[in-house]
């Protein structure tokens, strides 16, 4: 789990378009909600979606986007999902 939210970080950052602003992902804490890390606007929210996407070939549908965000997103919740959904058959 620790090394995919290691990549999480990576992702996050890299999908930013102003990653200076994003640099405090690499620090926080994995349950830390990301809205309050780094300001999680829709860009960067739509960024990580493809991102995610592209990097574990899963498909992030609203419902999937809602169960992950409800609470506040956090890393070790993108983490579960990736997890849960790479286990799915597809």
């Amino acid at each position: 789990m620790q090394n995919r939210i290691t990549e999480l970080r990576e992702l996050i950052l890299n999908a930013a378009p102003d990653q200076s602003v994003a640099q405090p992902i690499l620090n926080c804490e994995a349950d830390e909600p990301l809205d309050k890390v780094i300001p999680f606007s829709s860009v960067i929210v739509l960024g990580v979606i493809i991102a995610l996407e592209d990097k574990y070939k899963i498909k992030i549908s609203q419902e999937v986007l809602k169960r992950v965000s409800e609470g506040g997103i956090t890393l070790s919740k993108i983490a579960a999902l990736i997890s849960d959904m790479e286990s799915k058959p597809r």
